[in-house]
C-alpha cells in the first residue's frame, strides 16, 4: 500500500475499536434516547396562548378568515388588543377643569374608525368566546409628560383617565366582554414603545391607574403588570413593596426576543436567565401566588429568507420561558400589518398578509405556533422531565448531556386522563425516543397516542398513531424538527 492507503486503513482501523461519540450509531438508524415523566411533580398551571393583534385591519370583515384560523385552528386563547397602537388618543388639554373630558369629545373619538374596527374585531373574539385583554402602546401626547422630556409620564392621572374612558365606552357602549388590561407597554425602552416609566414612578403609575377604574365602576378589571422588554430591579422593587392591590394583579408580564445568537449567549438556554431570577423574586414577595406571562415573544429577522430558522428561535423562546416559569405565552405578532407607533409595516405575523386582496396565508412559524398552542389547554400543568444524569465530568459535564440539543416540555390536564409532550430534536439526526410514565392510568393507557411534526417540509402533520405497552410509548421524532406527542386529536 502507499502512505495514503495506509492512513485509511489505519484510520478505519481506530474508528473500529474507538468510535467517535455520537457516531456509534448505523447511518439512518434513529438515535435512542430514554425519558420518564412524573405526572405527580407539577411545577405550574399553564394560563394559555395566544397572540398580538392589531385590528387595524378589519376591512369590513375581511379580517375574518385571520381571526378562525388564529382561534379555532391555532388554538388561540389569548389576545393582547392594542386599539390604536399610540397612547394619545385623548388630547389632556381638553379635560374640564384638569378632571374629565367632554361627553361630545369622547363620542366623536369612540365612534371614529379607528375605534369602530376595533370595535368590530373585539366583539367578533367576544362572540368566538374570546376575551382579549386591552393593552396601551404607543407614544403619548406631550401635554402628559415633563417639559423637559415629553415622552417621560408625568401626568399619571390623565394616563390613567383616558384608559378608564376607553375600557367604560368599551363595556357600556359597545357591549364587549373583558376583564383585564395591560396599561403600559415597554416603559423601560420608552419612545416609541411607550412613555418613559422609572423605578418607584412604576408603582404611582399603577395606582393611578387602579384608581380611574375604580371611579369609572372597573373595579373587576385586573392588571397585567409591568409589561416590560426587560426586567428592571429598582422598578419590580416598588412594585412588589406594596402588597395592599395584590389581588388586582393578574400577571406580571415580559419581552424576550431572539435574533440569532443576540440575547442567547452565555448559556442563555441552559442555565436560569433573567426571569429565572425575577421570578423567583417574585415568589418571595406577597405577590407569591400571581403568575408570570411573555406577552411577546419571537423573532426579530424580517428578511423571510430564514422562514424556518424563525419558527425554531421563537419557539425554542418560549419553551425556556416556560422553564423559567412563566404561565402564558403571547407571540408576536398575529399578522403582517401597520405599526402606528413606529410608522412600519412589520413581517413579524404567524400569517402573511396578502394587502391586494386581503388575505391570510400560515407561515411555518404559525405551524410551528400550533404545536404548542393547539394541544396545551389553559388549565393544564407542566409536569416534571426526568432525563439521564451527564455522563461527563466537572467542566464537561455540560457537553456529555445526551439531551443538550433536545428539549422535552410536558403538560397533562388536572385529571391526568390527557397529556402533551412538546419536543425540539436539534439532533441532525433521527431520535426513537422512549417515553415512560411511571403513574399512567389504565383508561389513558389504552388510548391513541398522536405524534404531529413540524419541520422545513412538514407543516404540523400528523404521523403515525402510537400505543402504550408497560407505561412505555416509543416514537421517532425526525431530525431538526418540533414535534408533539398527545392524547388530543
Amino acid at each position: 500500500m502507499d502512505f495514503f492507503s495506509h492512513k485509511c486503513f489505519y484510520s478505519l482501523l481506530f474508528l473500529l475499536f474507538f468510535p467517535i461519540p455520537g457516531f456509534s450509531h448505523q447511518k439512518g438508524k434513529p438515535i435512542p434516547k430514554e425519558i420518564s415523566i412524573d405526572f405527580t411533580n407539577s411545577l405550574l398551571t399553564v394560563d394559555g396562548f395566544g397572540v398580538n393583534i392589531n385590528p387595524g385591519q378589519w376591512n369590513n370583515g375581511k379580517l375574518i378568515p385571520a381571526l378562525d384560523l388564529l382561534v379555532d385552528e391555532l388554538g388561540s386563547t389569548l389576545f393582547r388588543f392594542d386599539c390604536t397602537g399610540l397612547a394619545n388618543w385623548l388630547d389632556p388639554t381638553k379635560r374640564e377643569n384638569n378632571e374629565r373630558w367632554p361627553e361630545i369629545y369622547l363620542d366623536s373619538v369612540y365612534t371614529s374608525p379607528v375605534f369602530k374596527n376595533a370595535w368590530e374585531v373585539f366583539r367578533y373574539l367576544n362572540n368566538k368566546g374570546i376575551e382579549p385583554f386591552f393593552n396601551v402602546s404607543g407614544k403619548t401626547h406631550p401635554a402628559m409628560g415633563r417639559p423637559d422630556e415629553p415622552n417621560r409620564l408625568a401626568d399619571f392621572d390623565a394616563y390613567a383617565e383616558m384608559i378608564a374612558t376607553m375600557l367604560e365606552w368599551a363595556r357600556e357602549k359597545e357591549g364587549l366582554r373583558f376583564n383585564l388590561l395591560a396599561p403600559f407597554n415597554e416603559t423601560d425602552l420608552g419612545y416609541p414603545e411607550g412613555p418613559d416609566i422609572d423605578g418607584a414612578d412604576m408603582l404611582v403609575a399603577q395606582r393611578a391607574i387602579l384608581k380611574k377604574l375604580d371611579e369609572h365602576r372597573l373595579s373587576d378589571v385586573k392588571l397585567i403588570a409591568i409589561d416590560d422588554a426587560h426586567w428592571e430591579s429598582d422598578k419590580l422593587e416598588a412594585v412588589l413593596s406594596d402588597s395592599s392591590y395584590v389581588s388586582r394583579i393578574r400577571a406580571f408580564a415580559a419581552h424576550t426576543y431572539g435574533n440569532g445568537d443576540i440575547g442567547e449567549r452565555g448559556g442563555f438556554f441552559l442555565q436560569p436567565t433573567e426571569y429565572a431570577l425575577f421570578a423567583k423574586r417574585i415568589k418571595s414577595s406577597a405577590f407569591r401566588d400571581i403568575p408570570l406571562w411573555i406577552t411577546e415573544y419571537g423573532d426579530l429577522d424580517q428578511t423571510g429568507e430564514i422562514e424556518y430558522e424563525f419558527a425554531w428561535r421563537s419557539t425554542r423562546r418560549l419553551m425556556k420561558s416556560f422553564q423559567d416559569g412563566f404561565s402564558a405565552g403571547v407571540i408576536w405578532d398575529a399578522f403582517d400589518n401597520f405599526h402606528a407607533h413606529d410608522g412600519q409595516w412589520t413581517e413579524y405575523g404567524l400569517l402573511k398578509t396578502d394587502t391586494i386582496n386581503w388575505k391570510y396565508f400560515p407561515r411555518k412559524r404559525y405551524y410551528a405556533a400550533k404545536q404548542v398552542f393547539r394541544y396545551v389547554k389553559p388549565g393544564w400543568e407542566m409536569v416534571k422531565v426526568i432525563t439521564p444524569i451527564p455522563t461527563g465530568h466537572g467542566a464537561l459535564n455540560l457537553w456529555y448531556d445526551s439531551f443538550r440539543h433536545i428539549r422535552v416540555l410536558a403538560f397533562a390536564s388536572p385529571d391526568r386522563n390527557d397529556f402533551s409532550l412538546v419536543i425540539m430534536n436539534g439532533i441532525e439526526s433521527d431520535v426513537e425516543l422512549s417515553i415512560r410514565i411511571e403513574d399512567l392510568k389504565e383508561a389513558v393507557a389504552l388510548k391513541p397516542v398522536q405524534l404531529f411534526v413540524t419541520n422545513k417540509s412538514l407543516n404540523c402533520a400528523l404521523k403515525k398513531n402510537k400505543g402504550f405497552k408497560n407505561k412505555t410509548i416509543r416514537v421517532v421524532i425526525p431530525e431538526l424538527s418540533i414535534a408533539t406527542v398527545t392524547t388530543l386529536d
